[in-house]
């Protein structure tokens, strides 16, 4: 069976909010499949497009072919290339990140994101990434994996579940699928979602080191921002959308931005109903000074 296409989250509010338009250029933080970009694209914009992964870059130039004059694609973590665009004196009209895992990677059964994969718990997102996931838990103590598991995962059972993984692992099992059942075996009762979901995210978070990735982004995002310009960050669970509340706040208290979103913008019903992996998803944006 071939994977579903990936879908855009929030696609027609961050466009929106960028403003694309002939003469203007955005920084893409992630790239992914090219779903926002082609959209700044199709409006005139020229676009810097940074991600992680080789197969994404390679679907994403393949995709955009017919933009190749007005798209340039960077190799590299949107830290690194934030701290380095940053540095060079870069700005853009816009910045958009749209966070966390793709459903690309998540449907790719070969690199361990899905609880149902039978093949070895990878996780990591592309280059840049020393451990996976069976390498992080086989290297980290017990106690040390329950604490990456209670931090990123918020998950209360957190030293039951590494106690689980820890038994898992000496027993030689290395699959997604398998580390899932192991969980699902020490979690009691009947649970709506999947006991493992938590703890999942908390490896891949752990893994790809997802927040000190964002913490980074965050911190320059005020200089690669040109004067008028916006950044918009889309976000999907707790922990994510708490640093790029906390750091637009604080930022805006410094004069760095003029204005930042009340609230977040969520996706409507239709957008959930055609895509439910969007009814996590939570967009919020800062503009600089006029």
């Amino acid at each position: 069976m071939q994977p579903a296409p990936h879908v855009s989250v929030l696609l027609h509010e961050s466009v929106g909010l960028l403003a694309p338009a002939p003469g203007r250029r955005f920084l893409d933080c992630t790239l992914g499949a090219g779903g926002h970009t082609a959209a700044l694209l199709a409006a005139g914009a020229a676009v810097v497009g940074i991600d992680r992964d080789p197969r994404a870059r390679d679907l994403a130039r393949e995709r955009l072919a017919g933009y190749a004059d007005r798209l340039q694609v960077l190799a590299m973590t949107f830290a690194d290339a934030a701290v380095q665009l940053a540095a060079e004196g870069e700005t853009f009209d816009g910045v958009l990140a749209d966070l966390g895992v793709s459903s690309m990677q998540i449907d790719d059964a070969g690199r361990g994101f899905s609880l149902r994969d039978t093949a070895r718990a990878d996780m990591r997102m592309g280059d840049g990434c020393p451990d996976d996931a069976i390498a992080l838990i086989d290297r980290t103590r017990e106690s040390d994996l329950a604490d990456i598991i209670y931090r990123y995962g918020e998950e209360r059972l957190s030293r039951r579940i590494a106690s689980a993984l820890k038994r898992a692992r000496a027993a030689g099992v290395d699959s997604a699928a398998g580390l899932a059942e192991a969980i699902r075996g020490c979690v009691p009762g009947h649970q709506p979602r999947h006991p493992a979901l938590r703890t999942f995210q908390a490896l891949r978070i752990a893994v790809n080191d997802e927040l000190g990735e964002l913490e980074t982004l965050l911190a320059q995002l005020p200089r690669l921002v040109a004067t008028g310009g916006t950044a918009v960050v889309i976000s999907f669970h707790s922990l994510e959308d708490r640093l790029v509340k906390t750091s637009f706040r604080a930022q805006r208290d410094r004069g760095l931005w003029a204005e930042i979103a009340r609230k977040p913008v969520v996706p409507q019903d239709p957008e959930t109903e055609a895509n439910p992996r969007a009814h996590s998803a939570k967009l919020r944006w800062a503009r600089r000074v006029a």
